[in-house]
């Protein structure tokens, strides 16, 4: 078994940020979909500009809001306006490894999809 890089959601902006627990990330389910990451799916998030990064679990968004909304404690690595990447990984069985790329989800303005392709 090995764990490798499922999806990526890369240039996401963040549109509101609470110190609210229980730390998850809600993002827009139209972009979910597109990643194909499920709801309440654990990723990794990276601030791009800083490096910073912590685990969380993802949740759905109002379809088409745009909305990239980070609910983490008082010391989140993360703030309105900052732009992430956000990473899903999961489980392979050996024999599947070999065929697997990797979901490529780039967001433009307002968070919108502008293209999905496969690393």
């Amino acid at each position: 078994m090995r764990t490798l890089l499922h999806a990526v959601i890369q240039n996401a902006v963040v549109t509101s940020a609470a110190t609210l627990w229980p730390v998850a990330l809600r993002v827009d389910a139209f972009v979910l979909r597109a990643a194909e990451v499920l709801p309440f799916e654990e990723v990794n998030v990276i601030n791009v500009a800083t490096g910073e990064r912590f685990w969380t679990w993802i949740e759905p968004a109002a379809e088409g809001s745009g909305e990239v909304a980070v609910h983490s404690g008082s010391r989140s690595p993360v703030r309105i306006g900052d732009t992430i990447s956000i990473m899903a990984f999961a489980t392979f069985h050996e024999g599947q490894t070999l065929a697997h790329k990797p979901r490529i989800v780039t967001l433009g303005a307002n968070n919108q999809v502008i293209s999905v392709g496969e690393g």
